[in-house]
């Protein structure tokens, strides 16, 4: 150990010397600190550039799943409508093929019953035929005997004025059936 000099007036051990070691030990431990955090932010400044860097990636990305998603919904809904223009054509053609059957049935029963009112017109027309014969007979049997001279004069006169008579209404009512029958089959026939 030194002897001290009376003029040195700092204590041993010097707190100057211990002082200074202290503050180059802090500074070391300072410097160290601030070069760790300004690592710190140098990477936190890396990542975050990469961050930003992606970001507009990332948005890019889900922008075009967004669309996917949209154009999807798109198509389904147009499917739906194609669909559905095809149900009306397929309706639409039902509809007209259900229609022209029934035009083609509604023809038939109007031809069917076309037939068979020509064939009862005819069944009438063959019935009056017969009554008409009938009576021309009954008219012949009438004149033969007025012309045989059967009965009396007054008797003849008369049966012959009722037979004038009854030929007239007969003649009346054949030419009434004829008009009737005509008038039938020309309404059926339209």
């Amino acid at each position: 150990m030194t002897v001290p000099d009376d003029r040195d007036w700092r204590p041993v051990p010097d707190p100057t010397v211990l002082t200074t070691a202290q503050l180059l030990r802090e500074l070391a431990a300072l410097r160290e600190l601030v070069f760790t955090r300004l690592d710190g932010m140098d990477k936190a400044t890396t990542l975050l550039s990469e961050t930003v860097n992606r970001t507009p990636t990332v948005i890019q990305t889900e922008i075009s799943h967004v669309r996917e998603l949209i154009n999807e919904r798109f198509d389904g809904v147009s499917r739906q409508f194609e669909d559905r223009d095809v149900r009306t054509a397929q309706a639409a053609k039902a509809g007209k093929e259900a229609l022209d059957a029934a035009l083609q049935s509604a023809k038939e029963l109007v031809a069917q019953q076309n037939d068979a009112n020509t064939k009862q017109a005819e069944k009438t027309e063959q019935s009056f035929s017969k009554q008409i014969e009938a009576q021309g007979s009954r008219i012949d049997e009438l004149k033969e005997r007025v012309d045989r001279g059967e009965g009396s004069r007054a008797g003849s006169f008369r049966a012959s004025e009722t037979s004038r008579v009854n030929v007239s209404l007969l003649f009346a009512g054949v030419l009434a059936i004829v008009a009737v029958v005509t008038l039938v089959l020309y309404i059926t026939k339209k």
